[in-house]
């Protein structure tokens, strides 16, 4: 394993980086997947318990491993950590071939206050990760105002089509930051149809980290045997994005989440209309789906063959032939 220390502008940020050490024997994996470790500490600290140790778990994975310790401090503003942030992932992507990385499989993995920073990444950056991984991560604004830190937006709502995926857990035993703040982003993120995996535990206190007996700080309450199980979840949930160092493939039902694969009576309407081809496909075959869908978006959701299955006398076999045709006729346009 290689390490080393890294200094960023503007604020002297110190990223410590985890290098697998390549091997002929291990070809496939010369060109690894990036975790970008964002520890919480309620922007007053980078904690040591959501650092090294996360780092290590995600390196024992196959990942090469990054610790950012962003600026920090009770008058320091946010935007200085999102700062930080956004200059680390800057430098991965710039030096992804030195680092042995794929700049396109960047997970940006944050705690607590760290994970309002990675959905920060996600929401509010122009430079943006591919993943997200929260940890009883802080996403509503309220919830900072008992901490003195008034007037900052909720994230979920400034979520768009260019948020990444991500995968979110916490615990419902968590009484410093409330497991709404988990569910507003997932709310706001399947609003705009982005994958996402959503675990809630039912135990567990704040800050659980590995929620191992090496990451509990001597808290027994952070150590919680199913709320671990997030670690591993994380991991196969990257690995269905991405797929894993050329031997496993991406899952191809996230791949049509994330807009790939043809178009058909079976994609979702949400999908379709995020193709403009298709859309105009709907508008000029099927203007009265469209009002539908403008009155009522939660049929959004559904396929157009899930809602001729209701109809079959308004929506014959023939029709549907042909608009599938052309649906994967508008796939095909670049």
């Amino acid at each position: 394993m290689q390490t080393f220390v890294k200094s960023l502008e503007p604020n002297g940020a110190v990223l410590t980086g985890y290098l697998q050490d390549r091997s002929p024997k291990l070809p496939n994996a010369d060109i690894r997947p990036a975790a970008l470790i964002l520890p919480g500490g309620g922007y007053q600290y980078c904690s040591d318990r959501e650092g090294e140790p996360v780092a290590l778990a995600y390196l024992a994975a196959g990942y090469n491993a990054f610790v950012l310790r962003y600026t920090t401090g009770p008058d320091c503003p946010l935007d200085k950590a999102l700062a930080d942030a956004q200059a680390a992932l800057a430098y991965l992507r710039a030096g992804a071939g030195e680092l042995h990385i794929d700049p396109d499989k960047i997970a940006a993995v944050g705690f607590s206050a760290g994970g309002h920073l990675a959905a920060a990444l996600g929401t509010r950056s122009r430079l943006r990760p591919n993943a997200l991984v929260l940890g009883y991560a802080v996403t509503l604004g309220a919830t900072w105002a008992p901490f003195g830190r008034k007037d900052e937006p909720d994230l979920g709502g400034l979520v768009d089509a260019e948020t990444p995926p991500a995968y979110i857990f916490a615990t419902q035993g968590d009484t410093l930051v409330p497991v709404a703040n988990s569910l507003a982003f997932a709310q706001a993120l399947a609003a705009q149809d982005i994958p996402f995996s959503l675990h809630i535990f039912p135990t567990g206190e704040h800050g659980l980290s590995l929620a191992q007996p090496t990451t509990c700080g001597g808290e027994a309450g952070r150590v919680n045997a199913e709320a671990a199980a997030w670690l591993p979840g994380s991991l196969q949930f990257l690995q269905k994005l991405w797929g894993a160092l050329g031997v496993v493939a991406p899952d191809a039902e996230l791949a049509a989440q994330l807009g790939g694969g043809k178009l058909g009576l079976d994609v979702p309407f949400k999908r379709l209309l995020k193709n403009p081809a298709a859309t105009e496909v709907l508008r000029r075959r099927m203007p009265e789906v469209l009002e539908a869908l403008a009155h009522n978006p939660l049929l959004a959701g559904a396929s157009l063959r899930q809602m001729s299955s209701f109809m079959p006398q308004a929506y014959p076999e023939e029709l549907l032939a042909s608009i599938d045709a052309e649906l994967a006729q508008a796939a095909a346009r670049p």
